[in-house]
């Protein structure tokens, strides 16, 4: 099934798992991954995804080079790290004073010119992202993102990515739980409401995965609306 397919079938319907389905708390914390899951047209409401080994292999392996358990451990750490990057803020605080922003990134970034282009870049981003996501009625302006961030984006595929693993084999029931509690009480630091989560998590697609993201604004509707969706008459995470 290609992307568009994918897409398509996430404004169809909500996938659910009438057999395993998961209640109460955990269904929260499943529900981070829930933005993900859409994207695959994978079951929202239970740890079982819903898709079949040959797909979960290709997400894995061809996606995300996840082709073991050490691998497995090694991203969705990561993911959970990327939120804790100081240079973010720097970046950031460089965009609302477009007129100082060479002086605020020279001044805040570390010198390496790998690293200091890799931020540049981001900085860069953002000048076409946000009046973006703006004309698209995603955001009103920069100060509904300072805080949120990219946060949903990372937790969000880290949650989803160990329901993938759990699956393979790379991931035991009991940690895939435990990886799932702790995104969603990390995201909580950024993210107050399921809505700021679905901003969140199309501001990060956008940020690094490019433009044209009306597929991800329509998904974050269809889950925030659609009355099958476990998402529906949730507000604050």
């Amino acid at each position: 099934m290609n992307l568009f397919s994918k897409i398509f079938n996430a404004f169809k319907s909500i996938r659910l798992n009438d057999k395993n389905s998961v209640v109460g708390q955990p269904l929260d914390y499943l529900l981070v991954s829930s933005m993900y899951a859409e994207q695959q047209s994978a079951y929202l409401n239970s740890y079982e995804t819903g898709l079949s080994k040959s797909t979960i292999k290709t997400l894995l392996e061809g996606y995300w080079s996840i082709y073991n358990k050490e691998a497995a451990a090694e991203i969705l750490l990561d993911l959970q790290e990327r939120n804790q990057d100081q240079y973010i803020d720097v970046v950031y605080d460089a965009f609302e004073n477009k007129d100082n922003y060479v002086t605020i990134l020279k001044s805040n970034l570390p010198a390496e010119e790998e690293i200091f282009s890799k931020y540049l870049d981001v900085y860069r981003n953002l000048n076409n992202v946000v009046p973006e996501l703006i004309e698209q009625n995603v955001i009103k302006d920069f100060s509904q993102i300072k805080k949120i961030k990219d946060s949903a984006w990372n937790y969000g595929r880290g949650a989803f990515l160990s329901r993938c693993c759990y699956e393979a084999g790379y991931l035991s029931e009991l940690k895939m739980k435990e990886y799932l509690r702790k995104s969603f009480t990390d995201l909580k630091k950024y993210c107050s409401t399921w809505q700021e989560y679905t901003i969140s998590y199309i501001f990060g697609r956008a940020l690094w995965g490019g433009p044209n993201n009306s597929g991800m604004i329509q998904i974050a509707d269809d889950l925030l609306h659609n009355a099958k969706s476990p998402l529906k008459d949730k507000k604050y995470l």
